[in-house]
């Protein structure tokens, strides 16, 4: 929404917009994140999360840097093809086959930023994962933890555990969200992640998009259900 923010935005100041870039031409990002700072219309940057490398590489790191510096949190939305496979096996057949791909995508975004010590360099910077799902986060903190102990002098960097900088930079969003056989399997899921890390997205106007009535299959604890479906978005983007 970046070149139509005037018009989008300014008739219902409810809607906020993100600024949209390429990570591949450092020049127009930086350009584009500082024109739009400060302006109230824009609550976000959003970075295609499919780059030519790995998020977290030093390539990338002064426009992720700029992000922070600016008090904007960086949207990673799921979508779109850099050019290479979405998959570690090759370009997928069927659509079936790529949208369980988006979890793998993920999964390796995380990775990246943490690995490669962004969150130790940038430790103002917020990011949020859109549209891939967030099951997935704990088993892979878990397997970094477990790794970076036996690993540490790969990594000197890294001078906190991996689950607890996930914890601290990373947002999740629910749609859409996996639904275990057993709902109380959510409940645990996002007990490990922090409701306070986990917001409401509809995806709004595709054909699976989640109407807040039904997006879980389990009850959420009221305070719960007031940080994910309101008060999250609203102090992560300053809202107020």
């Amino acid at each position: 929404m970046s070149g139509n923010a005037r018009n989008s935005c300014d008739p219902e100041p409810r809607l906020k917009a993100s600024v949209q870039i390429t990570l591949e031409h450092e020049a127009s990002a930086l350009a584009e994140i500082e024109r739009r700072a400060g302006d109230p219309r824009f609550a976000q940057v959003n970075i295609p999360p499919r780059g030519l490398e790995p998020l977290g590489r030093h390539r990338y790191r002064r426009i992720l840097a700029a992000c922070a510096a600016n008090g904007f949190p960086v949207s990673l939305h799921l979508g779109g093809s850099s050019g290479h496979a979405s998959t570690g096996g090759g370009w997928p057949s069927f659509y079936h086959e790529e949208h369980p791909s988006y979890v793998q995508s993920m999964q390796t975004l995380v990775t990246s930023l943490v690995c490669e010590g962004v969150f130790e360099e940038i430790p103002d910077l917020k990011v949020v994962l859109v549209e891939g799902g967030f099951a997935w986060l704990p088993a892979l903190a878990w397997r970094l933890d477990k790794h970076w102990k036996r690993l540490r002098a790969e990594v000197p960097h890294l001078r906190r555990a991996p689950s607890e900088q996930i914890r601290e930079h990373i947002w999740v969003t629910t749609q859409p969200i996996e639904e275990p056989e057993r709902p109380a399997d959510m409940l645990s899921t996002i007990e490990w992640i922090g409701p306070e890390r986990v917001m409401f997205s509809t995806d709004y106007p595709h054909w699976d998009q989640d109407d807040p009535r039904y997006a879980f299959k389990v009850r959420l604890p009221e305070d719960w259900a007031r940080l994910i479906y309101r008060e999250n978005a609203r102090t992560l983007y300053r809202l107020d």
